[in-house]
């Protein structure tokens, strides 16, 4: 182009594939754009500071919270340390002093022996060398006329088509570079040479240049996740090359079905091989420049009657008629150099020739020019005959008072050996000396003086402001010095670009011209809309180009060390990256690859001025397209003035040493840890979880140090421990003695307060830094593994009161706690399934012209959100109906809403349990139901079970015990969470081949069915209450059994609480107790008896419990042996009591204390038949025993209740067997806590509405992906008092 000419004359998901399992993408060579504000994924923060905080920074000497945490950091004076005393410790290799540094605050101050004054005469700018660092084309017509050269032929040209990767991101974060907004409307297609090949399907009026769309604020968007095409619409463009290739009888492309219905992967691959012959999954085609151009000339001409003949299908959400394809092409990271000696001729024809710019929109580029700094030793004379025929001037062209000058008269140097500067026409100053003998210097930007460079005219008041933001990336723990970067140009740049802007603009004619007459000026028309603009820039120091230019990010950045510690229990593909990682870190630690880059002379560190600059070439004025320069503005004196002024000037080489030096006691903390634990790291190891964290946050403190970016730094965790507030607000980082015992990094001792880990105020996890590494080194799988195990663990010594309070056994706390943990990635699981696959069915119709269909799909959508936001989404009660109306489609006819069940039929939750243990303790396990496709669960609950097993042992539980354990606390977690029915895999067809094993969204199965009799539970899920009568219960056994004259007893069976009657039995007696003394029922009135068994029931439940003067017992203990020996001798066929159907003998002796079978019906465990059941009842007539079936039943709610009732169990439990009286009159007598109901339609329910609260405070952690991370108050430690303090908060 001629504008880049008119220069030299004068002087950025998992979107982008990964090629080498083993290699992570952010080592990869570049794809994207350099960005001084591009960091790796894998230290992306999801609660990162924001670069705000850092610019703020500069200039408040405070952090700004109201923390406790803030607060002492606050309080705490920080120190200065000077540079020349890090180098000191460095090269002494003192690790144990710098370390030592890190406990409190410190400051670095670089002193005169590194830096040298810019203010000397002998010390002087230099502007140059310059490249060109990024090129972006855009058409302006349909095709791929962005790509295509000038030339008619060229034997070396040829494009490579790839269509397998369509699902690629566009790389340039900044979409200003495009004159339309590029969410979902780019698809990769290829490449030739170093650039990439796009097609960007926009809307029709992008072809209209001056329709209103075309305006930057509204440009046409679309609703879609990110800048690549759906895959539906990316198949589409597919098919049409397949389409033009098949006209084109290109190789041996054939379409067989044109618009293949439905549009699906392999039904392209079925129409066409343009993506893979057989058994190839991944083509590449070749294309001439011929056969390129025409392909560009079908897109262009056939592409309206493609879409005109296509299917209403693939037109229904009108993408393919609303928009058309245009060619984009992208290069970058080439740093190519411009202006170069005598080749000014041979640029010019290859720019000509690169591009036939008739059909280009846009042209985006970018231009980096670098400014370094020479001490000069030796200077000679430039004679005068060399500064040309031009009139020369004392002042630039900025100072209206300049005069004319002759070089005859005026001295070279001034008294005090400075230069007398002359200029020329234009105002560039005219060089009268150069240097023979120099140094060149480093430089980095002053970020204190920075804004000046932005600054703009006072306003009416005298008051100075920015023109545009900018953001500061500090560099070298210097907090002062580093890299900037902006949305708009320096401020005194921007008169020069207005200047060339003006040259290129095309003149306004007929009637556009707007002037009267006599405003007419011959040679001086007015010019129509700009068409140069300025879009960013960025200022950093030549050194990241250089250790980033074959990789996306150096190995500093990359978090190798705690990928290195976690990766222990990495399975399949996953533990090839730790080994990898492994060996990387035994052969040389990052931060000491990146000193053996940058060590020795010469290396580069002049400051990069890099301005990115858009050119509208479709309204360019072509007589003007020489231009004026860009590249050589930078010498303006406007310009390079303020630019001086912000530099700091260093010695020759001392850039690179500064950032060894002033990271030197991070560097040091890293190897400590390393030589610690790296002899430890074998396949299967436990790295302790708080060892890994704090590494990891040291590894984002260094990489801040190396780029300067907030994001890296977790302002939850990171702040807690001062590591991101000291680095800052100090630039050298610190580190709190909340966290790191107080004198122990001194001794080289790394000694982690575990208690005082912070922790998820709901979800009590501990918080992380390294979750990332992990997920993109690993994958999510391997983190919430991790996590589980990190969360569990903790809680082992700090578990808080309110988690399964009801359990007194810490081993089963702990136990349970883990299940539930590992169930809440199972609900995660399946919220995800459901989530993608609800989603994916409604999505045509959410874009679609039917209404009816849309308005259905928006009630799905609608009903999908309220369940996703639910606690317990495997419940019966609430969440079930959100449920049915996502998952049923009524469109389908299905008005009766309901879930397809499974073939399996009702199971009960011991078979749910029994699958998840067989599954999770197999090796190398094949993945079934329940476990989800692509879902977490199966590794965290593996996590879980053995993490249970410890708590086991711990507990001196042994053998088969420990199976029992386990089952029964993962059982007891169902139960508490509320599982009663789960996603299951498809039901079988009439197909052959295997059943399928994935889960799908639509089939469900009942976890109802009553299961077989367990094995006596562990005396641990008991109350004390009822451990201490089970435990009298068997003595009492024992005893009588050794007497052969003892009376029958029911301890002669051995009281057994896994037998569903004996243990109701139990529960009967405690809340029969707890009524004493008002155990008798009211005088009764025949005629006022119901005679149905129904409205007896009713009646029987509704009676007062009263008390008789001078008859009962007043002491509640005797009554639960009592009552329970009663019942389980009325059940036993074996007891003398149940073979006497009036019972007399024990009426006679216990009627007095109010033990009758009377009260057996009120108290849920016997059914009244007929009226003189209130009168002399006849046991098995009048009065009936429950069926096995129904005391199971029975049995099953009631302990369900307790469990998962929280502290309103009881009185659930009591409402349910016993009904609503008895269980206020318990409530009075404070036994249980009562809740106030809440009615459903006028009516009160019994089952359904008698809410429970959870086991533990934690949301899903579905919702928490969803959540704002920077609601700091979520956050607390697990110590006591804390724990305490909210109790009685609440």
């Amino acid at each position: 182009m001629d504008i880049l000419h008119a220069g030299r004359e004068q002087d950025d998901n998992n979107d982008n594939p990964v090629v080498d399992d083993n290699v992570d993408e952010d080592e990869q060579p570049n794809n994207m754009p350099f960005n001084v504000s591009e960091f790796p994924r894998q230290l992306a923060a999801g609660d990162g500071h924001v670069q705000e905080d850092v610019r703020t920074a500069l200039y408040q000497q405070q952090a700004e919270s109201g923390r406790d945490y803030v607060a002492n950091f606050n309080t705490t004076p920080p120190r200065t340390v000077t540079l020349t005393k890090l180098r000191t410790m460095y090269r002494n290799k003192d690790s144990l002093g710098a370390m030592g540094m890190l406990s409190g605050r410190h400051r670095l101050v670089i002193g005169n022996d590194h830096t040298i004054p810019k203010d000397g005469p002998n010390v002087v700018p230099r502007v140059g060398p310059h490249y060109i660092d990024h090129i972006l084309y855009v058409g302006n017509r349909k095709g791929l006329d962005a790509a295509i050269p000038k030339i008619r032929a060229d034997h070396n040209w040829q494009v490579t088509l790839d269509l397998a990767n369509t699902h690629r991101l566009w790389p340039d974060s900044n979409v200003a570079c495009l004159p339309f907004n590029p969410v979902g409307r780019m698809v990769y297609i290829g490449t030739r040479l170093q650039e990439q090949l796009w097609l960007a399907v926009v809307p029709t009026t992008f072809f209209e240049p001056n329709h209103p769309d075309n305006a930057r604020a509204a440009y046409p968007a679309l609703n879609a996740p990110s800048t690549a095409l759906t895959q539906r619409h990316a198949l589409m463009i597919v098919m049409f090359i397949a389409h033009a290739f098949t006209e084109m009888l290109l190789q041996d492309i054939h379409c067989r079905e044109r618009y293949p219905v439905p549009l699906t992967r392999a039904a392209v691959k079925e129409s066409t091989d343009i993506l893979g012959r057989v058994d190839e999954n991944h083509r590449r085609i070749i294309l001439r420049l011929e056969d390129f151009k025409r392909l560009s000339h079908i897109l262009n001409t056939g592409w309206d009657d493609w879409v005109a003949q296509a299917p209403p299908s693939w037109k229904e959400d009108n993408f393919l008629t609303n928009n058309a394809p245009v060619g984009v092409t992208i290069r970058y990271g080439q740093n190519q150099p411009l202006l170069v000696h005598g080749a000014l001729d041979d640029e010019r024809r290859n720019w000509d020739n690169d591009r036939n710019y008739t059909h280009i929109r846009q042209f985006t580029f970018s231009l980096a020019t670098h400014i370094s700094y020479l001490d000069v030793r030796e200077w000679r004379e430039v004679p005068n005959f060399q500064n040309g025929d031009g009139i020369i001037y004392d002042k630039s062209s900025d100072d209206p008072m300049r005069t004319e000058v002759n070089l005859e008269d005026l001295p070279l140097l001034d008294g005090d050996g400075f230069e007398i500067n002359v200029y020329n026409e234009q105002g560039f100053r005219v060089p009268r000396r150069a240097p023979v003998q120099f140094s060149t210097c480093g430089a980095l930007l002053n970020l204190h003086s920075v804004h000046e460079l932005f600054r703009s005219d006072d306003d009416a008041h005298g008051n100075t402001r920015n023109k545009a933001h900018f953001d500061v990336y500090p560099l070298a723990c210097t907090k002062t010095l580093g890299n900037i970067q902006s949305r708009s140009l320096i401020s005194n740049f921007l008169p020069h670009l207005t200047q060339i802007d003006g040259a290129l603009r095309p003149p306004l004619i007929g009637d556009d011209d707007n002037r009267v007459e006599g405003d007419i000026v011959p040679g001086d028309p007015i010019r129509g809309a700009s068409v140069l603009h300025g879009i960013s820039c960025q200022i950093y120091n030549e050194l990241s180009h250089r250790v980033r230019d074959e990789a996306k990010f150096h190995p500093v950045q990359l978090g190798m060390i705690s990928a290195a510690l976690s990766g222990t229990t990495a399975k399949d593909a996953a533990r090839r990256r730790w080994t990898r990682r492994l060996q990387q870190c035994n052969h040389s630690l990052p931060h000491e690859r990146f000193n053996d880059k940058v060590s020795g002379d010469n290396q580069p560190q002049a400051l990069r001025f890099e301005n990115t600059y858009t050119l509208d070439v479709y309204r360019m004025n072509e007589e003007f397209r020489n231009g004026r320069p860009l590249l050589k503005t930078w010498s303006h004196p406007t310009v390079l003035s303020p630019i001086k002024d912000t530099i700091v000037v260093f010695q020759p080489n001392r850039i690179p040493s500064l950032f060894a030096w002033a990271t030197f006691p991070l560097t040091a903390l890293l190897e400590t840890i390393w030589e610690m634990h790296s002899n430890t790291l074998v396949d299967g190891a436990v790295i302790d979880p708080c060892i890994i964290e704090f590494t990891s946050m040291v590894e984002r403190a260094l990489n801040f140090s190396h780029t300067g970016n907030a994001r890296v730094l977790c302002r939850r965790l990171m702040d807690r421990a001062w590591i991101s507030l000291g680095i800052i607000h100090d630039g050298l980082p610190s580190i709190s003695d909340a966290f790191v015992a107080y004198g122990s990094l001194n001794t080289g001792k790394l000694v982690i307060r575990q208690e005082l880990w912070p922790v998820d105020q709901d979800t009590r996890r501990p918080l992380t830094s390294s979750r990332r590494t992990q997920e993109l080194t690993y994958s999510k799988e391997h983190y919430e593994a991790y996590e589980a195990r990190f969360t569990i663990r903790h809680a082992i010594n700090f578990l808080p009161a309110n988690i399964f309070p009801h359990i007194n056994n810490h081993a089963v706390r702990i136990a349970c706690y883990a299940a539930e943990i590992a169930f809440r990635v199972y609900f995660d699981d399946v919220k995800h399934l459901v989530y993608a696959k609800v989603l994916h069915e409604i999505e045509p119709a959410l874009e679609g012209d039917d209404r009816h269909a849309r308005r259905v799909a928006k009630d799905r959508q609608t009903a999908l959100g309220r369940w996703l936001d639910e606690d317990y989404p495997l419940s019966y009660s609430g969440p079930l109906t959100y449920l049915l109306r996502a998952v049923v489609d009524t469109n389908e006819g299905n008005t009766a809403l309901q879930l397809t069940s499974s073939h399996l039929g009702n199971k009960p939750i011991s078979f749910f349990v029994d699958k998840i243990i067989k599954q999770s303790t197999t090796t190398l396990p094949r993945r079934q139901p329940p476990f989800i496709a692509g879902g977490n669960f199966l590794a965290v609950m593996h996590v879980a079970i053995e993490e249970m097993k410890r708590c086991a042992s711990r507990d001196s539980i042994q053998g088969k015990d420990v199976d029992s354990f386990v089952s029964e606390a993962i059982s007891h977690v169902c139960e508490s969470l509320k599982i009663n029915h789960i996603p299951w895999s498809a039901n079988p067809t009439l197909d052959r081949g295997n059943h399928s094993s994935n889960i799908v969204h639509n089939v469900w199965l009942n976890l109802g069915a009553i299961g077989a009799p367990k094995p006596a539970p562990s005396a641990s899920f008991l109350t004390r209450r009822e451990s201490i009568q089970v435990a009298a219960l068997n003595s009492s056994a024992q005893v009588q059994l050794r007497d052969s004259r003892g009376d029958w007893s029911a301890s002669e069976t051995t009281f057994n609480p896994s037998i569903p009657l004996h243990h109701l039995s139990l529960i009967v007696s405690i809340a029969f107790s707890g009524l004493v003394p008002c155990v008798y029922a009211p005088p009764f009135q025949k005629a006022g008896i119901p005679k149905g068994s129904n409205q007896l029931a009713l009646y029987v439940q509704n009676l007062e419990w009263v008390s008789r003067p001078k008859k009962g017992g007043i002491n509640a203990e005797p009554f639960i042996t009592m009552v329970t020996t009663f019942i389980i001798a009325l059940y036993d066929p074996q007891s003398p009591t149940s073979s006497r159907s009036d019972v007399r003998e024990w009426v006679c002796k216990h009627s007095n204390k109010g033990i009758t079978t009377l009260a057996l019906c009120r108290l849920g465990l016997a059914k009244a038949c007929t009226t003189r059941a209130f009168f002399s009842s006849k046991w098995g007539i009048d009065i009936q025993a429950l069926t096995s079936s129904e005391i199971a039943e029975k049995h099953e709610e009631v302990i369900r209740l307790l469990k998962t009732g929280g502290a309103y169990g009881g009185y659930d439990a009591i409402m349910y067997l016993m009904g609503k009286r008895t269980a206020d009159r318990l409530a009075k007598n404070l036994y249980v806590k009562a809740r106030a109901l809440p009615t459903l339609g006028g009516t009160t329910s019994h089952f359904s509405t008698a809410a429970s609260t959870p086991s533990s405070s934690s949301p899903l952690s579905f919702k928490r992906t969803r959540r704002d991370w920077d609601d700091d108050s979520r956050v607390t430690t697990a110590g006591a008092d804390e724990i305490s303090q909210k109790k009685k908060r609440s």
